[in-house]
């Protein structure tokens, strides 16, 4: 799943869009059975859309820096600074969504050191 949201992703940056509002409520994914034989052959049927593109920026894009978009704590630390968004922000806001996946806790919650 992680490698097709990065795919996703990458997609959008060759756009030359910055996402400015990657986070785990903007994932969706479906589980497409259509054919239970692919299942026993091992083909992925997950389809994982990126959603809520409405933020979505050209990567020369100037924002004013009094506007921050997106969700505590898939923000990049730049953002929360008043500086531009980059594609190296979305990059940080999917790590975040890598960390969650992985290991089940949200990124920086109270539970997270224990791990």
């Amino acid at each position: 799943m992680l490698y097709k949201i990065i795919s996703g992703l990458y997609e959008i940056h060759k756009l030359n869009l910055i996402h400015c509002d990657l986070h785990d409520g903007n994932i969706l994914n479906h589980n497409n059975e259509k054919d239970k034989d692919d299942l026993e052959n091992e083909v992925d049927n997950n389809l994982v859309f990126i959603s809520d593109l409405g933020l979505c920026q050209p990567v020369k894009s100037s924002l004013k820096k009094d506007n921050i978009y997106g969700v505590m704590p898939f923000m990049a630390p730049e953002i929360l600074r008043g500086k531009p968004y980059t594609p190296a922000s979305d990059i940080y806001s999917f790590s975040m969504i890598m960390w969650e996946f992985t290991s089940g806790v949200p990124p920086f919650n109270d539970r997270a050191h224990d791990l």
